[in-house]
């Protein structure tokens, strides 16, 4: 795998609109799950979850990706129109005691990828725009960031495995089982092999897999392998 690469997109899809206000606004993929091996010239489907607009008009979400010969790449992106008045959010409230807006929207959606060519077993880099460290302002493009890997095969493929990335935040309970909140997804799960370090919260970028280990652990059958985390 190359190392994960933040290129700076300066190109914004041009987008054919019938509509002369419609405007795209690119939308931060944090998390992501895809299958571990696929057989080549097979359609798959990933997972994105992420970051999405607020007080606008979205009139059509776009998550097809881009294909080359060695990446996967999603850079999803939304037309939106007319602003729109925020929904209130009556659980939150400003210093004034009045109810603060609703304005963290996120995504959770699958996207088709068309087949993969290989002539042998070979692997293809997973990637998104997001940033790691905090919420890029939309309306501009965002860096790119490696998510892990996909194996194309030729012949017979492991199906029970699905390999997974992103930003999520970890926390450790009273009996040490350590749970992995990636942003938008629910439930959590169980990370099999947690760090050795004791901290009862931590957040990070992690790769891993998620699979029905051969023992429960924690009470949970389905877990994540850490395999890394920066």
């Amino acid at each position: 795998m190359r190392p994960a690469s933040f290129v700076l997109l300066l190109v914004v899809p041009v987008v054919a609109c019938s509509e002369p206000d419609t405007q795209v606004q690119p939308a931060q993929v944090n998390w992501m799950e895809w299958p571990a091996e696929v057989q080549a010239g097979t359609t798959f489907k990933v997972r994105l979850a992420g970051y999405g607009v607020a007080c606008v008009e979205i009139r059509q979400f776009v998550t097809t990706p881009t294909v080359d010969q060695s990446a996967v790449t999603f850079e999803p992106y939304y037309l939106t129109g007319r602003p729109l008045v925020c929904p209130l959010d009556f659980t939150r409230q400003d210093p004034a005691g009045t109810p603060a807006l609703s304005i963290a929207p996120s995504f959770d959606t699958s996207a088709a990828v068309p087949g993969l060519e290989a002539q042998y077993p070979r692997t293809y880099e997973i990637r998104a725009g997001t940033n790691v460290y905090v919420p890029n302002a939309l309306g501009s493009a965002l860096p790119i960031r490696t998510f892990g890997d996909i194996t194309v095969r030729t012949a017979q493929v492991e199906n029970g495995r699905l390999n997974a990335g992103g930003t999520a935040y970890a926390s450790r309970d009273s009996l040490g089982c350590v749970s992995l909140h990636p942003f938008g997804i629910h439930p959590s799960y169980v990370i099999e092999n947690p760090p050795a370090d004791t901290a009862q919260y931590w957040s990070a970028f992690v790769r891993g897999y998620i699979y029905d280990a051969p023992a429960p652990a924690c009470g949970e059958s389905k877990v994540f392998h850490l395999v890394t985390r920066n």
